[in-house]
């Protein structure tokens, strides 16, 4: 029973990483970006963006 608990767990939690985990990057990102540069471009933001969503989609298999 606790082997079937500890891989329901392990399953839910990978599938909320696979979820969330790109879009939290992604704000984490603009956060950290715009406290440094205040004044700074939005296409650095942008950019990112497209290269967490290729990161997550080609090397995030679960």
């Amino acid at each position: 029973m606790m082997s079937f608990i500890k891989r329901a767990l392990l399953w839910l939690f990978q599938q909320l990483i696979s979820l969330y985990a790109p879009p939290l990057c992604i704000v984490i990102f603009a956060v950290v970006f715009f406290q440094i540069f205040p004044e700074g471009p939005v296409w650095p933001v942008g950019i990112f963006a497209v290269l967490m969503i290729i990161i997550f989609g080609r090397y995030v298999k679960w």
